[in-house]
């Protein structure tokens, strides 16, 4: 089987992610594979054995002609690539990198496949209909969770399954969490609306009322400035810190209190399966989908309601006051690294994309 993996670029997110540890899988299992990246920004590796290609078309424009510039030029270069390899399947891991392959589907003869990464609603009613449209021309839709799978058109939801992450960061396997910790909470994710870094920042603040000597640790990429106005607000700016994006993040944060994801919506966070995997206690929002499919309140990890930051003050505390309770989050969280095994996950993937591959198009 010839595999292409199509991104945008292999920037630090979990999609990407995901594209670097599946083709490595992929390709020791005897695929023929690919990862072909629109931009050249490349911050994950692909494994020995896969092929990465980078077709150079940048991302940044000055002039709406040179934004339809940029966008023909990628439509040339895909379609180019495409049809001097001769691909049996594309996948597409975000959706929108699809719409540079619907049309050359059928004239190149491979089958399509994308997935569902995030929220299906989480950034508009356009964009979901896009994601529709997609999924429907697509031969297997791959999606994280059941609840994500329910939001589509029953046509959609019985060509697609549901196979969670993996964990796939390899420091996963090697790091362990601090035994004595610092005095420090820590989050990871891009700065933007969708992690809703002000609910943690106000948590962290009414938190500090009671506990003023515990800091913050925010890795990801993004501007901070509005947040660096809201920790002056708050009075909390000289402990918090924005450290950007860090490819070392896990053992960075090793020493924490706590991981704590605050996000407004996701898909299946990577972020927080590597904190629960190296065994830190977790506090993450209830949020659509994700983060209740993975943890157990009060077992694994703790949930807390999007938006409340006084609930999430008020988790913070507790793990902080109670360290017997918060070792034991952390001894239960650790068991995600059976659970979603990167191995067993990583077969799961690929049994459904040789399926895909071999079903004959008048049942597709």
């Amino acid at each position: 089987m010839k595999i292409v993996f199509l991104v945008s670029h292999l920037l630090s997110g979990g999609a990407e992610r995901t594209v670097a540890y599946l083709s490595k899988e992929f390709a020791e299992r005897g695929a023929q594979t690919t990862v072909l990246s629109i931009s050249d920004k490349v911050f994950y590796e692909t494994g020995e054995g896969v092929t990465l290609k980078t077709l150079g078309v940048k991302d940044v424009y000055k002039t709406v002609f040179g934004k339809i510039a940029n966008i023909i030029k990628r439509f040339c270069r895909v379609k180019s690539f495409l049809k001097e390899q001769k691909p049996d399947v594309v996948f597409c891991m975000l959706p929108e990198t699809a719409r540079y392959v619907l049309h050359l589907k059928k004239r190149l003869a491979f089958k399509l496949i994308t997935s569902e990464r995030n929220y299906p609603f989480g950034k508009s009613k356009k964009s979901y209909a896009l994601k529709e449209k997609i999924f429907a021309a697509s031969d297997g839709v791959i999606f994280q969770t059941e609840r994500a799978k329910e939001c589509y058109q029953e046509s959609i939801a019985k060509k697609g399954v549901v196979i969670q992450n993996a964990v796939g960061n390899p420091d996963c396997y090697k790091i362990k969490a601090e035994p004595l910790k610092e005095k420090k909470f820590s989050a990871v994710g891009r700065l933007n609306a969708q992690k809703d870094y002000p609910t943690l920042i106000k948590a962290f603040a009414e938190f500090g009322k009671t506990y003023p000597d515990y800091t913050l640790e925010i890795f990801g990429g993004g501007k901070p400035e509005e947040l660096i106005s809201l920790c002056e607000t708050l009075g909390v700016i000289s402990r918090v810190r924005f450290c950007g994006v860090e490819k070392a993040v896990l053992e960075k944060i090793s020493d924490s209190t706590a991981f704590i994801l605050s996000s407004a919506f996701e898909g299946m966070p990577n972020a927080l399966m590597e904190a629960m995997a190296i065994g830190l206690p977790c506090i993450s929002s209830d949020c659509p989908f994700g983060p209740r499919e993975l943890i157990n309140d009060g077992v694994n990890g703790i949930l807390f309601p999007v938006g409340d930051h006084i609930a999430l003050a008020s988790a913070m505390t507790r793990v902080a006051e109670d360290k017997d309770f918060a070792l034991g989050l952390g001894e239960k969280a650790k068991q995600i690294l059976q659970a979603n095994d990167i191995k067993n996950v990583s077969e799961i993937f690929y049994t459904y994309v040789t399926n895909v591959y071999e079903q004959s198009d008048d049942k597709t």
